[in-house]
């Protein structure tokens, strides 16, 4: 219960539920979507420019926001890669531009525990928190966006994954105003 009652120790595995939620599950059920001849490629690609963005543009970022602006700007950015796809199944530019996105978001939530908590008891607790909420997150993303799949195909997936994204968002803002709030308690 400390970890989750804390703003600082619980935001970065706030969001990273999110994150996790659709990471997986995106690169389970799309694909299908991506033309035969583009598919291995992309799929391959998807992973590693996440990974590149991250301690690339990720990087240099941080060095003019905080890690929690650039998960919510990387929220922001996923949305519109998402939007992109909808526009455009399957486009191999789209399925990159929403892979960096969450390069962001993955980079910047891991930087946001030292810059939200100061000792080191601190940031073990929040790393924990992002233990539990990513394997929670990869648990449920799967299966649930196989069965929106299901009900309301691909553009229903784009609008769930869309709308988990805002909800990460939002978490962030809320998780911000709490602290803002504790600081002017104390």
């Amino acid at each position: 219960m400390t970890i989750y009652r804390s703003p600082s120790i619980a935001a970065p595995g706030a969001g990273w539920l999110f994150y996790t939620f659709c990471f997986l599950a995106i690169l389970t059920v799309l694909p299908p979507y991506i033309a035969q001849e583009w598919r291995a490629w992309v799929m391959g690609a998807m992973p590693l420019t996440s990974i590149a963005v991250s301690l690339t543009l990720g990087v240099f970022a941080m060095r003019f926001m905080s890690a929690i602006m650039l998960v919510q700007i990387g929220f922001v950015l996923c949305i519109l890669s998402l939007l992109w796809l909808w526009a455009a199944p399957g486009l191999p530019a789209a399925c990159l531009a929403l892979a960096g996105a969450l390069g962001l978001v993955q980079g910047a939530s891991f930087a946001a525990v030292p810059q939200l908590n100061r000792t080191a008891a601190h940031q073990s607790q929040a790393y924990g928190g992002l233990a539990q909420t990513g394997n929670l997150g990869n648990t449920l993303g799967t299966p649930v966006l196989l069965a929106v799949l299901g009900i309301a195909g691909f553009p229903g997936l784009v609008w769930t994954c869309v709308a988990v994204f805002g909800c990460g968002i939002a978490v962030h803002a809320w998780m911000a105003t709490r602290r803002r709030t504790d600081t002017i308690r104390q």
